[in-house]
């Protein structure tokens, strides 16, 4: 059973991550928390899954890949992926439904995409959600150059290569479902492997707009983040208007 835990500030926050570990680091486990923010209160599922295809999910999601390598070399410049997690990587960053789910490595960039409020996945309900994702060793064995990302049997975290800038300041990583879970659109949450190595953090709306200033004062914000003209103007937009 997922734990639950509410929060108003930042430093809330980290004192959970820090409890946690402890707790951790007591019972052997040292492998680094992963984090995931969400402005809405929605399934833990990559987006392939919150998605109603036409035809078969798998099939659909093979088509997705093949048409995706088909239509885009002219547009990824001098920074060709090298395999289908190159791909997939590169696709998931840029909006295509895949089975990745993204997480980050910093806690602070997880608390800033969940208190988002421009961010237009904010769902219903009144929290937004930080999950915090407790792995082992054994979640992180995986080698991408010997297996296809459609082929893997158990739930694994993925460390992409950094093949966009954006990826290594959001300190990116991924966990990759197999196949049953994705055509099941099961919610890592809810699964046997992970239902005891996440907590599920949330946030109230009214709380949003000052955990986002304490983000700045820590240097976390837009442009540091999307460290191009993008992010810039998404950081002046923010902190000039209301």
């Amino acid at each position: 059973m997922t734990d639950e835990e509410e929060i108003g500030t930042v430093s809330d926050y980290l004192g959970i991550i820090k409890r946690q570990k402890d707790r951790n680091y007591g019972r052997g486990n040292k492998e680094d928390f992963l984090f995931r923010g969400q402005a809405g209160d929605l399934p833990l599922i990559p987006k392939i899954g919150r998605l109603c295809p036409r035809e078969d999910l798998l099939k659909t999601e093979q088509h997705l890949l093949q048409e995706f390598k088909r239509t885009n070399p002219l547009l990824l410049g001098s920074r060709q992926p090298y395999d289908d997690w190159d791909f997939l990587t590169l696709g998931q960053h840029y909006g295509l439904p895949t089975r990745l789910l993204d997480w980050t490595n910093n806690a602070l960039t997880a608390l800033w995409f969940a208190t988002n409020t421009s961010d237009e996945s904010t769902g219903p309900g009144e929290h937004s959600i930080v999950w915090i994702l407790m792995p082992e060793l054994d979640d992180m064995a995986l080698s991408i150059e010997e297996v296809h990302p459609f082929d893997i049997k158990e739930t694994r975290i993925f460390r992409p290569r950094i093949i966009r800038q954006r990826i290594n300041n959001q300190s990116g990583v991924f966990s990759v479902q197999p196949s049953d879970e994705i055509k099941n659109k099961c919610e890592l949450d809810k699964t046997d492997s992970f239902s005891e190595k996440i907590i599920k953090v949330k946030i109230p709306r009214n709380k949003a707009a000052e955990i986002r200033e304490e983000l700045n004062i820590l240097g976390v914000n837009a442009y540091t983040l999307f460290p191009d003209l993008e992010g810039l103007c998404s950081y002046l937009q923010w902190r000039y208007f209301a």
